[in-house]
This record gives C-alpha cells, structure tokens and sequence, in this order.
C-alpha cells in the first residue's frame, strides 16, 4: 500500500488539511466565504441555441425543432437533440440567473477572452478568478486553481497554479517529472529532499528580510511566497489527486477535491469540446452547436451535483458555498453565412449559480440588430435610457459579491448588481 491509499483510507487524511493549515500559520477560510467557479467555453459559442429564445425576431436564424421553454423565471431554448441542457435549466432554475446581451467589444479570440475574463485588453490584468482569490491569500494554499481553460495572472503568480494538460502538477509534486526526460535523472532520497526543502525556504524568507529596494523586496517577498505555497501543496498530494483528463466532468472532480479541502477560493475549469477544437462554427454551425452544449451541460450537470453532495470544511454543501459561472469570450453572428455557420459576434450571454444571486432572473436582452439591449444596471431591468452590459460591468458585480471593492480593479464601471440578491 502507497502512502496517498493509506492516507486516503485513514482518518489521517480527514485531519491532514487543518493540521497543514495550522503547520504554515495560515487562517482556514472563513465560515461563508464563498468559493467560485469559472466555466469557460473556448470559441464563441451561439447564444441562440440555449440563452436567447429570439424567435419573435425574423432577422435572427433560429433551429428547426426548437422551440422556447421556461422555468421558475429562467427562458431558454429546447430543442429535442439537447435533452440534458433543458433537463439542467429545468433542475437548477431556482438557483440560477442569466445575462443576455453582453458586449465584449472584440471579434477576435485572444482580446475577447481578455476582456471577458479581466475588463481590458491588455493581458497585463488579472482575470476575476484571480482576484477573488488573491484577496483572501492568506487562507489559502493556492488560491486559484486552474484546472482548465485560460488564464491571467498579472502580478498575482502565487496566486495562481495549473494542474497542466498533461499532469505537469502532479508530476512536479511527485517529483516523477525527473522521469519525463529522454535521459534518466534520478531523485534524491527523501531526507535529501526535505532538506533541500528546509534550505530554501529558510533562506527565500532570509532574503525577503534583507532587501534594500522596493522592487528587490516586492521580488523577494514574491518568491518566500512562492516557495511556502509550493510546500503546502506537496503536503496535499497525498490527500487529493491532482490529475485531471480533458472532460469537464474529470477536471469538475478535482476542482471540488480542491474546494473541500480548502485548497483553493476559485477554480477555472475549460470546456473546448471533443477533440479541444472549440465552438469556432464558422461552418455547420449546429452540427458543430448542439453537440457542444449537450457535453458542457452534461458536465455541469455533474459539477453541480458533486457541489451538492459535499460538504466543506464547515460541514455545509458547498453548493451553499460556491457560485460558479458558465461563459464563453463571445456569441456567433444572428445569421448562418453561406457554409450553415455563423461568424464572430460581439455580444454574449453568461450563465451563473449559486449563493447570493438574484435566482431565477434573465437580465438584459437583444434588440432587433441582435445587438445588446440597454438596461439599468443597477436593478439588471430593461431601461431604454440605461447602460449596455460590459463584460467588466459583471466582472465588478462578481467583486462586490465576494465583499471586494470593485473600484480597485475597473475604475468607472458600475457593476451589475442586478445580478445579486
């Protein structure tokens, strides 16, 4: 038997986390912090085909077969290929709201993820995961978790880790990486690693207090920061597995493994579909659409059933705990082009659960161009004389949920606060 099954099967490893918590003098996570989940959904998908129902609007091209459906305040589109997606509307609707008309202000791939994950366009700003996260740092190992999906960091990289598409994490955990390489490089025994371990930290704290300039004391301090996480998270590798496949439903079970042990306040997860090519439909766009969303809400499904069924470290569901937000960087075009797909568009919809939302609401909406329709940002109603919807106008909403100020991060936007409750 190896150390992570005996740990796995003792009631050693149901203590372990607090014990590593106390260990590193970190704070456990406050009792109703929230947690967050970020679900991205690479390529653009067609808001069409689930979020807008337009089908009063005849310059939009809508399924056959589709046809509109609601539930407790929440509107969608049914269509019979898509039985999961109507059956998770269904099921979640009393915990959900969604956001229609989004403007991201793009049409390519790289600066609409930019600014939908971060407000600008520079790639220099950390995305929303991070700052959740980095805010309450102190609690936690490794604050963000990227499981999947894209990530920005700015100046926040210990806050931030990826498990890797292959592993990398665990692999660097293990020290099994050694074994990547073409030639063999061998790994030192235990003591001489707990030693080489000791050295550096002793000595990233040392320099951290001997720095003479501002910009040396902020790199120093970076990197005693960055060895002490890197510790805690060898502790946990023989606790949790950090090992995730490409489905979203694998990389949902290590995201929760993280969340109940504490490990983390945000996890981003990615869903590019079968064979990772992504919801680009410049052609067959339903052939390509449909398919897509049935997988991303068969997962969902999955990730909001292991919330429901585990308990966090206060011994509440951390469905109760966790809001998680389904998005992609941008929509398709309100009408099929000549090969039956649809091309880049600049408005989109966003889906998000959980704790402290305004359950049950659709804010926002279309207008006859398909473009974003005006709303009040502060009730999320429809107001001729309102505002669009920024990506960063929801992305400060997120912020002021979590108690951040969200002035901090993009100035002059006014947040959606209809979106919470």
């Amino acid at each position: 038997m190896n150390r992570r099954s005996f740990l796995g099967g003792s009631a050693l490893a149901m203590a372990l986390p607090s014990l590593l918590l106390a260990r590193r003098g970190q704070a456990a996570p406050a009792d109703g912090e929230l947690r967050f989940v970020f679900v991205f959904a690479a390529g653009g998908w067609d808001t069409t085909r689930v979020f807008a129902p337009v089908f009063d609007n005849p310059d939009v091209d809508m399924e056959g077969l589709a046809e509109p459906a609601s539930e407790g305040g929440i509107s969608w589109v049914d269509h019979p290929e898509r039985p999961r997606v109507s059956a998770f509307m269904r099921g979640n609707a009393h915990r959900m709201v969604v956001v229609n008309g989004i403007l991201v202000r793009a049409i390519a791939h790289e600066i609409c993820t930019m600014l939908a994950l971060t407000g600008g366009s520079s790639g220099l700003d950390p995305d929303w995961a991070t700052i959740l996260a980095h805010a309450q740092a102190d609690r936690y190992t490794l604050p963000h978790l990227v499981v999947g999906g894209p990530s920005f960091s700015g100046e926040m990289v210990t806050s931030v880790a990826r498990t890797g598409s292959s592993s990398q994490l665990a692999g660097l955990l293990s020290g099994d990486i050694l074994q990547w390489n073409d030639r063999y490089i061998g790994s030192p025994s235990a003591p001489v690693e707990s030693a080489v371990d000791r050295f550096v930290r002793r000595r990233a704290v040392a320099r951290a207090g001997s720095s003479h300039s501002p910009v040396d004391q902020a790199l120093a301090s970076t990197f005693a920061a960055a060895t002490q996480a890197a510790q805690g998270l060898k502790d946990y590798q023989y606790i949790m597995d950090f090992s995730a496949g490409t489905s979203l439903s694998d990389q949902a079970r290590v995201a929760v493994d993280a969340l109940r042990l504490g490990l983390c306040r945000s996890v981003t997860l990615g869903f590019a579909g079968g064979g990772g090519l992504g919801w680009d439909s410049h052609a067959d766009n339903d052939a390509t659409q449909s398919p897509l969303f049935e997988q991303l809400f068969i997962g969902l499904g999955e990730l909001m059933g292991l919330l429901d069924a585990t308990p966090g470290e206060d011994g509440v569901s951390l469905a109760d705990r966790t809001v998680v937000v389904v998005m992609s960087e941008m929509a398709r075009t309100p009408q099929l082009n000549a090969t039956l797909g649809k091309d880049h568009w600049p408005y989109t919809s966003m889906m998000l659960l959980g704790p402290g939302l305004a359950h049950g609401r659709v804010l926002g909406g279309y207008d006859g161009g398909f473009g974003g329709a005006p709303v009040d940002l502060a009730s999320g109603d429809l107001y001729e004389g309102g505002s669009l919807i920024s990506a960063e106008a929801v992305g400060a909403a997120l912020l002021e949920l979590a108690g951040i100020d969200p002035g901090d991060w993009v100035s002059g936007t006014e947040p959606l606060r209809g979106i919470l409750g």
